[in-house]
Formats: C-alpha cells, sequence, structure tokens
C-alpha cells in the first residue's frame, strides 16, 4: 500500500515537472518574441528599415510556431510597415491581408488603424488617392470611441496626414479644418507622455503654413516643435534642424541654414540615425556652398550626396532581393501548409473509412456475403477517385505543356520580328492589351508591340537588334511610355507591366 503511494506521489512529480517545463518554455519563446519585435521597434525609429524587417521576421517565424495569433498579428504588422518603408508596397499589402484575416486582430481595433494607416500610406505612394483618403476616414471613424492614448495619437496624425493632402490639392479650407479636428485631438494628450506626437504636429502645421507663404507663422510653429524636444531633453533633433534650414533657405539666409543642415547631419551621426533617407541635405548644402562660393566644400558636398546614393540604390537591391525571398518562403510555407491540410484531410478521410469498414465488419459478420459486397462498393469508390485524381494530374500536365509550348513560340516570333509576333502575343496573353489600353487608350500599335517585348523580359539592346531599330530609338520609345504610364522613376516598365497582367489573373 505504501508502495503504491509513493507510486502515485512520484507519477503526479513527473507529471507537474512535465507541464511547468512546457509553460516555462512557451514564455521564453514569447519573451524572445517581444524582445525581436522591441528591436524592431527602435530600428524603424532610426529609419533601420531592413534592420526591422529581419527581426520582425524572425520574430514572425516563431510567432507562427507558437500559434499565439496576438504575437503572429503583430508581427505581420511590423513586416507590412517594414516593406512599406522600403517601397516595396504590394508585398506590404500582402502582410497587412494576412495581419487582418486574424481573430485577434478583428477584436483589436488600435491595431486595425496601425494597418490601415500603412495601408494608405501605401496607396498615397501608388497614385491612388481617393483609396488612400477612405483608408485614412476609416481610421477616424474606427477610432472614434477610443478614448486611450495610442488611438488619440493616430486619430491626430490621421487628421494631419489628410489635411496635408487637401493642402497639397490646394484645397486649403478643407486642410484647416482637419488640422483643428487634429490640434483638438492633441489637446486631449499627456504632453510629456505624448510630446513626439505634439510635435509632429506642429511640424505639419509649420509645413503648411511655410507652403502658404506665412514665415512668421511656420517660424512659431517649428520653435514649438524644437521647444517641445528640447523640454523633455530629446536629444534627436536632425529633423528639426533640417526643418529651419529649410525655412532659413527660403528666407535666402544660406550661412544659417547651411549651420542648420550641418547640425543636423551631424545629429544624426551622434544618435546612429540612418542616413541615407536624408541625403538629399547634402545636396542642399552643396548648393547652399556654391551660392556663397565655396567650390570645393561644394564638390566636396556633391561627391558625398553621389556616393550616398549609390550606396543607397546598391542597398536598396540587396534590400528588395531579401525581401522577395521572405515573401517567396512565406508563400511557400503557405503552401506547404494548406497542402498538408489536404493530406490531413485525405488520411483523416481513409482512416474514418477504414473505422466504418471495421464496424460493419464486426456488426455483418453473421452476413459474409453481405460484407463482402460492402467491401467491394468501398474499394471501387477508391478506385474511381484514384483514377479521377490521375485524370486531373494528366489534364494538368497537357495545359502545362500547351502553355510552356505557346510561350517558347511567342518568344521564338518576338526574336525574328515576325509579322505575327503581336497577333500570337495577344492569343497567350489575351488580357494584356485591354489592362495596358486601360490606363492609356491613346497608344499606337508599336508601343503596345514595345509593351509586349518589354513585358516577355526582352532589354533594350535585344530589342533593338530583334527590330532592326537603333538603341536609342528604343530607348526614347521606352522613356515615352513610362510618361505615358505615370510611373515612378525607380519603377522597373516590364515588372509594373507583368504585375499588372498578374493582378488581373488574381
Amino acid at each position: 500500500m505504501i508502495k503504491k503511494k509513493s507510486f502515485v506521489r512520484n507519477y503526479i512529480f513527473i507529471i507537474f515537472l512535465l507541464v511547468s517545463n512546457f509553460f516555462a518554455s512557451q514564455n521564453r519563446e514569447v519573451r524572445k518574441i517581444d524582445e525581436l519585435l522591441e528591436k524592431a521597434e527602435k530600428s524603424h525609429r532610426k529609419y533601420r528599415d531592413f534592420e526591422e524587417l529581419k527581426l520582425a521576421k524572425e520574430a514572425n517565424v516563431l510567432a507562427e510556431k507558437s500559434n499565439n495569433t496576438k504575437i503572429i498579428a503583430e508581427s505581420n504588422y511590423i513586416l507590412a510597415r517594414a516593406l512599406s518603408c522600403l517601397e516595396l508596397q504590394k508585398e506590404s499589402l500582402y502582410y497587412i491581408q494576412k495581419a487582418s484575416s486574424l481573430e485577434y486582430t478583428k477584436n483589436t481595433p488600435l491595431l486595425q488603424a496601425k494597418l490601415l494607416e500603412i495601408k494608405s500610406y501605401n496607396y498615397s505612394v501608388l497614385s491612388l488617392n481617393s483609396l488612400c483618403l477612405k483608408e485614412r476616414k476609416k481610421i477616424l471613424y474606427l477610432l472614434k470611441a477610443e478614448k486611450d492614448s495610442s488611438s488619440i495619437k493616430i486619430m491626430a496624425k490621421t487628421y494631419a496626414n489628410i489635411a496635408n493632402k487637401y493642402f497639397d490639392d490646394n484645397k486649403l479650407d478643407s486642410a484647416f479644418i482637419y488640422y483643428r479636428l487634429g490640434g483638438q485631438e492633441i489637446k486631449k494628450l499627456t504632453e510629456k507622455n505624448a510630446y513626439i506626437t505634439i510635435s509632429s504636429f506642429y511640424v505639419a502645421l509649420g509645413n503648411a503654413f511655410m507652403k502658404k507663404g506665412q514665415k512668421d507663422s511656420t517660424l512659431y510653429y517649428f520653435k514649438k516643435s524644437y521647444d517641445l524636444k528640447i523640454k523633455y531633453k530629446d536629444p534627436v533633433l536632425f529633423n528639426q534642424y533640417m526643418l529651419f534650414g529649410n525655412y532659413y533657405e527660403n528666407q535666402k539666409q544660406y550661412e544659417k541654414a547651411l549651420e542648420l543642415y550641418l547640425k543636423a547631419i551631424q545629429n544624426m551621426k551622434d544618435y546612429s540615425a540612418n542616413p541615407t533617407h536624408f541625403n538629399y541635405i547634402n545636396l542642399k548644402i552643396s548648393n547652399i556652398y556654391g551660392i556663397l562660393g565655396d567650390k570645393d566644400e561644394q564638390s566636396k558636398f556633391a561627391e558625398i550626396y553621389s556616393k550616398k546614393e549609390h550606396q543607397l540604390t546598391l542597398e536598396k537591391n540587396r534590400n528588395v532581393d531579401y525581401a522577395l525571398n521572405v515573401i517567396l518562403n512565406d508563400k511557400k510555407n503557405e503552401y506547404n501548409s494548406i497542402q498538408n491540410k489536404k493530406y490531413t484531410w485525405i488520411f483523416s478521410g481513409i482512416l474514418a473509412l477504414i473505422i466504418i469498414l471495421f464496424f460493419i465488419y464486426n456488426l455483418l459478420r453473421k452476413n459474409l456475403k453481405h460484407k463482402e459486397t460492402t467491401i467491394t462498393k468501398y474499394t471501387s469508390t477508391l478506385q474511381e477517385k484514384e483514377e479521377i485524381i490521375s485524370k486531373k494530374n494528366v489534364e494538368t500536365e497537357e495545359l502545362q505543356q500547351k502553355v510552356n509550348d505557346a510561350y517558347t513560340e511567342v518568344i521564338n516570333l518576338a526574336n525574328n520580328n515576325d509579322p505575327s509576333f503581336y497577333f500570337r502575343f495577344q492569343e497567350v496573353y489575351p488580357e494584356f492589351q485591354k489592362k495596358v489600353l486601360e490606363i492609356n487608350q491613346n497608344l499606337r500599335t508599336s508601343e503596345l508591340v514595345l509593351c509586349a517585348y518589354l513585358f516577355l523580359g526582352f532589354n533594350i539592346k535585344d530589342i533593338a537588334e530583334y527590330t532592326f531599330k537603333s538603341i536609342n530609338t528604343v530607348r526614347n520609345r521606352k522613356q515615352n511610355l513610362r510618361k505615358k504610364f505615370s510611373l515612378q522613376t525607380e519603377e522597373d516598365l516590364g515588372i509594373w507591366l507583368r504585375n499588372l497582367i498578374n493582378e488581373e489573373n488574381k
């Protein structure tokens, strides 16, 4: 009896240890994820977007393993924000969608609002201004009943963003209505805990008055922004120095503007802010030295600007490669997860079928003939399913072969400058011309043909060779197309065309 009690006590103790270790392990994982997300936030504040992306991705991988929807949603939010700052708007929207679909997000208005902030910014970058405004008004509706400081900060920023947009569109009355509404939200905040948000709001007002030409009001709000940071001993002042520099440069007080721009650069170095985002300051400094007649310093800062632009281009290319690999891996994992679920359902179905057959066998074992009929019936069903699956696989392979053959045929026609190239191209990609003409209906046939070459990945040199045109002619026509499509400088026309068609097929 004593031995039995001792065994029970030992068994309970072992179970307790196992459960304790499990929860301790879970807590360690959550702490590690929180640390990664905190580091990502610090990187964001220092404009280190690539570093933020890597930290958020590491946290996201751990969060997915933990199956904790809160930290999965938060890590997806930070991934979306980092990708947006890296000018990968489409990829950013992918993670916004992932975060928004989670139950935790649906029950958390503040996180929904943060995701809408990024979404509206993405739409703004993509020149989808009506959608941008729509998303920002969603934020105001979503948070109108919220009283916490984080929600009020977002409300204030959103009012300022809407006001800035109206100001850019020269709708001054509407702009100042929203500035006033933002000011009302700012008054609800405790200055000490929200001085950064308040300071940023003063910056927005100062910029608005500077565009309006009211220099006294401009300087007043810039000083308020600066004084607030000084009051709370915030040493990161490069943004304020740049604002003052812009102000004095507009007033043609070049020596004072130069002093402030140099202070801004030094402040970035002192507090490890990523200077590549503000490289234009080096160009401003170079121009001012030119105005002041110091040619040596003008050349020096022009060279710094040029080198940093080159460095920024290289870093951007590396960042884009990494970000795209992140997206591809996530989509691959998503696909594998779907496949695993499918196989789980198939296995469960087969297992259930076996169990059913087992019970049928036991219930009907007295009736051998009936049992054999039942087994034959289910075996036949399985064979039919296998035949259907086999048939579908054959059809899929045949369809893929046809697609590959058609693509090869179009490439060969393009290489040979065959007159039938564009007609065959339209047969293989029937939505292409329609989608392109929706963007600009005034395109000529020759321009559509050039679009087709670019869509297929041909470079300028190849196009010139195959179409018997000079490289300069092809380059100029391509540049004209970019203007007709209103593309940003950094956007690749070929990739843009492929994305246009891919969006249609989604």
